[in-house]
């Protein structure tokens, strides 16, 4: 295991019980029997290996998904593994670093939904804008959903908050995209 992923199971295994603002570089660094310094040659601050962590999951997540076909998938493996993280998801949405979650959960749906977009834009003249402008929507959409959901406690069946996500999309990214074709 690398020092990245000592720290990462660190922080996870704190945020079991501890809010994210209220843990400190020390407890992390004694936890993995490292000193401080070598927290700081791989991290700027916690927040760092908030979203460090965060990357490793969702990465793990959307790997081989970025189609429209396989959309769905992807976006059940994200609720699923925030879902499997339930405490740092719970422990840094309710804490200071709440709209830092928001904005990184937005970057990596964002990032996810493009793709999506560009492989159904494929034989279409469709400014870049436009295809942004589809991902934005899609994106704030599906991160309202889901802090809406751990709002709730994320007591709501995954599976069940993604079919009903796939009746309102069906074939809408393609609709969508034509419009704007020229």
């Amino acid at each position: 295991m690398t020092t990245k992923e000592r720290l990462s199971a660190a922080l996870i295994q704190e945020l079991q019980q501890t809010p994210v603002d209220k843990i400190t570089i020390q407890t992390l660094v004694d936890d993995c029997d490292l000193t401080r310094q070598t927290f700081y040659n791989h991290f700027a601050d916690i927040y760092e290996l908030v979203e460090w962590t965060a990357a490793q999951a969702t990465a793990k997540s959307l790997a081989h998904s970025a189609d429209y076909d396989h959309w769905q998938h992807g976006f059940l493996n994200v609720m699923q593994t925030i879902q499997a993280n339930q405490y740092l998801i719970e422990n840094t949405y309710q804490s200071a670093y709440r709209d830092l979650l928001e904005k990184y959960i937005y970057t990596v749906l964002y990032q996810y939904i493009l793709v999506v977009v560009d492989r159904q834009a494929q034989g279409l003249t469709v400014a870049q804008k436009h295809k942004d402008f589809i991902a934005h929507f899609y994106s704030l959409a599906f991160i309202a959903l889901i802090f809406d959901w751990v709002k709730d406690g994320l007591k709501t069946d995954p599976q069940e908050l993604v079919d009903q996500t796939a009746v309102l999309i069906q074939g809408d990214f393609r609709k969508a995209l034509q419009q704007y074709n020229h």
